[in-house]
């Protein structure tokens, strides 16, 4: 196989170009190559092949594509075999490419290869890859946003690469070799000034003055008609160089001799980052390696370690600036006083070096041309600031420390350390024997450490001072600050101070939202809350959400979630209690509770819910506005706030907001219930009944009761659920409300036939039955015709069960409630099953997995794969029962859902058994 991505996608097998099908099916063959050769996760994929709201069959549809390219890669592949091709490894897939089988590898191969020769062979091997593009990337695919952006990297990439041939071309003489590139690499990014600066050089270099003016003329007027701006000074200054055909300069001569060895001190008790320092060893071949990290990561503390142990491959030595980027107490260096301080290192006198930092830059690299010089560059802000004191000569490297994402660089990002590192690292400090006897201490100072570096140091230095202290002492002193850095500062050490450095080169607005965030306790904040913090349009927060990841005190977790440190969330709160007023605070927090509560309530209306909530009070004037369009989205939400909306169930409850405590609590029962998540329901329903007592709102006590309730059902607590239950039907009794009272008699129902107590089941069934026949609640009597033709079922009265099987399921082909109807055809399953009618419980069963697949709900999967399961092992289909018992063991392990120890060991009997049989029938 030979795949091609740099133009249109394209395949070949033996040499014969193959139809790749679809274009969703294109699309995902890309994304792979795209990323030559790693795992994408199934979850990345969906979300790269749809841009919003993919079906609920999108996992389904991705292992179908997946397939479909197997057998295109390897027709006679047998079915589910993954081949040598497509892997699947944990819930991942990638495509086995090398530099033999995929433009892209070979591509990035031959540019590492360019890196790491010079002249003439740099040259030619930057032309071969140069050679492998015929257009934009995946070009005539259409694809989402989010997967046009994988694309547009690897186009940046080629015009990077192009850039960095006709700079060689140049060099060497062989200008207008390179001209042909520029012109198919410009087609990639049509206003690269980059690219046309040297477009203009090349063409001028190779005697056609008259074609590089004209070269810049046509870009002028695009970028004009266009933008409606003018070229840059970069490009402006290649015409005027044109224009003038300036005479070559006389190469300033350099005093050879001096050895410069300006690196600080490596830190002894340097510990950990292994990982780092592999990241940091393989992107060596790159000229320039950036660090980047939030403050106290021990960027230069790593940045020094490595450059340490790598110092003896520069035999011509080593300059280091601090560019101080984020010191208030000092100017900002500025690259003209770091040139200059560069090329006194070098051994260049002062009244040698020219004036203007082009001259200075051009002349500390030709002091660098022949040298072998390791360059670290310490906390810089911009990259601007860096280019100019970045070597050109290819024995050189230069490392850069920023606590800004630096454009342009190859950068690896530190985060805190592991645990492991985090003990090592106070190992190395206060003594392994200490750590090890004292390890329940140890483990609880990382944890308010943070397991940052500088907050470690810190904390060591302080039981460095008092060797005969306990450090339970130390930690009693840290606990003391109460939620604040004050327990984290020493005599030269302080966090809160390291933090200020960052907090005050930022914009007021986003100092601002840097500081409300603080009131969202949730593990993430997506641009929406975000926006309802501050109380701002959703694009300007967006904005200032990007400066504060610039300056590392957010994170980007995943497209569109912000995420922050412990410590920078205490930082953020401490300056939100000295700048901002109560009043701020509340009305912030309560947009932010409004915006949750909304959009969950629109989830929750779309899940299907019986017997729904009154809509809340409308929300305060700022608070984002999210549409929830169907039930998928729906899922999406719950799945990806529920963390969220928990937390903030009890953060409206702390500060008095107990209305949004029940009502999110509410929101999310479902959803719960789908996904099997029982000790998280009774978590939360229990925290908005206690709000719900504390209002007196007895309708909101009897809601949250009867949630309770159905969550202690799920635990198989059916003493407790009956208690809860109970005090459901006196409230309710007291409030005069019947259509809910229905709902509970079904709950008293279910609960019954769990305890074996048939009769009162039937009886509350046909309760149940007849108030919603009463009230005209269709999908409440279709739910309940169902329950209690299993109930019937249960006591041998199949003649009365079979017809109400059939009336339920009949009622909810009629409603709106899919996984209603799952449950219909469940139950009718359930009852031929006690018929001893496997044949068509398998069938009825079969129906139920697949519409609540559809409908995402991994419990109820799960429960009817068992009985489905147990209805083929009767049938004595041996071979799709096993199939079903481990569609129900993986669910519980994915979804982390609840079982029984008695379930789960009687379940991996059920697994072990049938395994053997299967295993006899084939030997």
């Amino acid at each position: 196989m030979r795949f091609a991505v740099l133009g249109p996608l394209r395949a070949w097998r033996e040499a014969a170009e193959i139809d790749l099908g679809p274009p969703q099916q294109r699309l995902l063959l890309a994304v792979l190559l795209v990323r030559e050769g790693r795992p994408v996760g199934v979850d990345t994929l969906v979300d790269l092949l749809w841009e919003n709201d993919p079906p609920a069959s999108a996992v389904n549809v991705v292992h179908r594509y997946v397939g479909a390219l197997r057998r295109l890669f390897e027709p006679g592949l047998p079915p589910r075999a993954q081949g040598s091709w497509l892997i699947r490894q944990a819930g991942s897939y990638r495509l086995a490419v090398t530099a033999e089988s995929c433009d892209v590898a070979e591509y990035r191969d031959l540019t590492a290869k360019a890196r790491e020769l010079a002249g003439a062979d740099a040259f030619q091997a930057y032309a071969a890859a140069l050679q492998l593009w015929h257009g934009p990337a995946a070009y005539g695919l259409t694809a989402p946003s989010r997967t046009k952006s994988l694309f547009l990297d690897l186009d940046h990439d080629g015009c990077r690469t192009v850039c960095a041939a006709a700079d060689l071309a140049l060099e060497i003489g062989c200008g207008a070799d390179i001209v042909a590139d520029l012109r198919q690499m410009a087609r990639l990014d049509e206003y690269n000034e980059a690219i046309q600066t040297r477009l203009v050089r090349a063409l001028a270099a190779a005697g056609n003055q008259t074609a590089a003016l004209k070269a810049y003329e046509s870009f002028r007027r695009k970028l004009a008609d266009d933008l409606g701006v003018a070229p840059g000074p970069e490009l402006t200054g290649a015409q005027r160089a044109v224009l003038s055909a300036p005479q070559p300069e006389a190469r300033l001569s350099v005093k050879p001799g001096i050895r410069p060895a300006q690196l600080p001190s490596d830190l002894r008790s340097f510990a950990g980052r292994r990982t780092e320092l592999d990241e940091l060893d393989g992107l060596r071949s790159r000229g320039v390696v950036a660090i980047d990290g939030m403050p106290g990561s021990g960027k230069t503390t790593l940045a020094a370690h490595w450059a340490h142990s790598i110092a003896d491959e520069f035999p011509d030595g080593q300059l280091y600036v601090n560019m101080r980027g984020f010191d208030v107490r000092h100017a900002q260096l500025t690259p003209a006083e770091a040139l200059r301080g560069f090329l006194g290192g070098l051994g260049i006198p002062p009244n040698q070096i020219p004036g203007s930092i082009e001259a200075q830059s051009a002349l500390y690299r030709t002091a660098l041309a022949d040298r072998r010089v390791l360059v670290l560059i310490d906390n810089a802000r911009h990259a601007d600031d860096v280019r100019p004191l970045l070597p050109a000569a290819r024995g050189c490297l230069a490392v850069v420390t920023s606590r800004n994402r630096l454009a342009g660089f190859d950068a690896i990002t530190l985060h805190p350390l592991t645990m492991a590192e985090a003990k090592q690292t106070l190992a190395m400090r206060l003594g392994q024997d200490r750590v090890d006897s004292q390890a329940e201490a140890v483990e609880e100072i990382i944890a308010l450490c943070g397991r940052l570096p500088l907050a470690l140091a810190i904390v060591a230095a302080r039981a460095v001072d008092y060797p005969h202290f306990p450090l339970s002492a130390v930690l009693t002193r840290i606990k003391q600050a109460k939620g604040t850095l004050h327990g984290l500062s020493g005599d030269d050490l302080d966090m809160h101070t390291a933090f200020s450095w960052s907090y005050r080169i930022l914009s007021q607005d986003a100092a601002r939202l840097f500081r409300l965030l603080s009131v969202h306790s949730g593990p993430t904040t997506s641009v929406e809350a975000a926006a309802s913090i501050a109380g701002l349009p959703v694009s300007q927060a967006l904005a200032l959400l990007n400066e504060l990841a610039r300056t590392s005190f957010l994170t980007e977790q995943e497209p569109g979630r912000f995420g922050a440190h412990d410590l920078i969330r205490t930082y953020a709160g401490e300056l939100c209690d000295e700048a901002d007023s109560d009043d701020e605070r509340r009305e912030a927090l309560g947009r932010l509770l409004d915006y949750y509560l909304h959009t969950s309530y629109q989830a929750y209306l779309l899940m299907g819910m019986p017997n729904v909530i009154a809509a809340p009070a409308p929300a305060r004037a700022g608070a984002a506005v999210v549409h929830i369009a169907d039930q998928t989205a729906a899922q999406n939400w719950f799945r990806a706030e529920q963390r969220a909306i928990e937390q903030l169930a009890r953060t409206a409850a702390e500060h008095d907001f107990l209305p949004y405590t029940w009502y999110l609590a509410l929101t999310l029962q479902n959803h719960y219930h789908r996904q099997g998540r029982a000790h998280d329901w009774l978590t939360t329903m229990t925290t908005g009944l206690n709000a719900a007592r504390r209002a007196g709102d007895k309708q909101a006590q009897a809601r949250t009761h009867r949630a309770v309730a159905g969550a202690y059902y799920q635990l198989e607590r059916y003493e407790q659920s009956l208690d809860h239950l109970k005090q459901t039907e006196h409230l309710l009794i007291e409030l005069g409300d019947t259509a809910a009272l229905a709902y509970v008699y079904s709950n008293y129902a279910r609960v019954a036939t769990e305890i074996k107590r048939s009769d009162e089941a039937v009886e509350y069934h046909c309760k149940a039955l007849a108030l919603f026949r009463q009230n005209g609640d269709r999908e409440g009597e279709g739910t309940t015709a169902g329950l209690l033709a299993l109930a019937l079922a249960e006591i041998g009265e199949f003649d009365e069960a079979i017809p109400l099987g059939r009336l339920a399921i009949d009622i909810q082909e009629g409603n709106a409630d899919r996984h209603a109807l799952g449950g219909s055809w469940d139950m009718l399953g359930c009852v031929y099953s006690f018929m001893r009618e496997h044949e068509q419980a398998a069938q009825c069963l079969r129906r139920a997995v697949e519409i609540y697949q559809e409908t995402d709900a991994p419990n109820h999967v799960a429960d009817a794969s068992w009985r489905l399961a147990d209805a083929l092992r009767a049938l004595g289909k041996t071979d799709e029962a096993l199939s079903a018992w481990q569609t129900v063991s993986d669910l519980i392990d994915e979804r982390d859902m609840f079982i029984t120890d008695e379930a789960r060991a009687r379940l991996t009997d059920l697994i072990a058994a049938a395994t053997a049989d299967l295993g006899r029938l084939s030997g």
